[in-house]
């Protein structure tokens, strides 16, 4: 009986280890991507008159798109890279932390 009380307990707690996570997680996400929309947009409205000469010059629309989605690109990869390169070692150290033995 104890036993089952003992599990029932760790039960819950990771329950609710992974539900605080899953929240900080989501919240990161959101604070990371509304950052890089911001960031994009501040990079966008500084680059009109580049741009329209760029167009003058003969760019194509398409050609435009395809320079800003690269631009998104150099944002994004760098990040995840760093935050993946990151999260692995704290997340070792997390799980050595919760399941000593």
């Amino acid at each position: 009986m104890y036993l089952l009380q003992t599990m029932q307990l760790l039960s819950l707690a990771t329950l609710l280890l992974g539900l605080v996570f899953g929240i900080i997680a989501i919240l990161f996400i959101v604070i990371s991507v509304l950052l890089i929309y911001s960031l994009l947009m501040i990079s966008v409205e500084t680059k009109t008159f580049e741009r329209g000469v760029l167009r003058l010059v003969g760019l194509s629309k398409f050609d435009i798109v395809g320079m800003i989605i690269v631009q998104s690109l150099l944002f994004v990869l760098p990040s995840i890279v760093l935050g993946y390169a990151a999260s692995l070692p704290s997340l070792k150290y997390l799980y050595s932390l919760m399941f000593k033995t």
